[in-house]
């Protein structure tokens, strides 16, 4: 079966020229290539990733948020990477972040809500572990938070993945000014970043 196989894909190749046959193998390492992999240095984890997102170092702050490991962070953990949609402007930022914490209050605190928070009705698969999952949502001064969380303790590990989409609002710009992204698109990209998620051998 296999040898009837290879006689098949090289008899399609015969109708066409070498170079087509060859640029869809092209296609697939191009594929590949567009893929960054981010390895925690103390956590067993990697995350997979667009390379067309901007990876975003050093110290973030927004209206909302102080730019921690996590959001309504009162224990300290550690910010392991936090990305940033590439069409993202000062109407619009799009953010995915991933934070982690061994500390003791923060592992016992891990699955609470922030304040104002929803929770999600049921748990959500990332990596093979279920997370707990919120919305939450703030405004103010014309700025604006839409946030998705999600929170799961593993072998005594706090993680924290965090969707943000936060601006502020375009109507008060002279002339009015259009954000980049809707927040539903944006949230949508979001998620499938959470895809790349995964645990290693520890």
């Amino acid at each position: 079966m296999p040898r009837l196989s290879l006689t098949l894909a090289l008899t399609l190749c015969a109708g066409v020229t070498l170079s087509a046959c060859q640029q869809r193998d092209d296609s697939n390492q191009d594929t590949d290539a567009a893929k960054e992999t981010f390895r925690a240095a103390s956590y067993p984890l990697e995350v997979r990733y667009d390379a067309s997102l901007t990876r975003v170092d050093g110290e973030v702050s927004g209206y909302f948020d102080n730019g921690g490991w996590q959001l309504s962070s009162d224990a300290p953990g550690d910010r392991l990477l936090l990305l940033e949609l590439p069409e993202s402007d000062d109407v619009a930022t799009a953010l995915w972040r991933l934070g982690a914490s061994r500390d003791a209050k923060a592992v016992a605190n891990c699955l609470s809500l922030p304040a104002n928070a929803q929770a999600m009705p049921s748990k959500t698969t990332l990596a093979g572990e279920a997370f707990t999952g919120f919305t939450l949502g703030d405004a103010g001064m014309s700025h604006f938070q839409n946030a998705e969380g999600y929170r799961a303790v593993v072998n005594d590990t706090c993680y924290a993945i965090d969707l943000i989409v936060e601006g502020t609002n375009g109507k008060v710009y002279d002339p009015p000014r259009q954000p980049p992204f809707s927040s539903d698109e944006a949230m949508e990209r979001l998620r499938a970043i959470s895809d790349g998620l995964s645990f290693t051998a520890s």
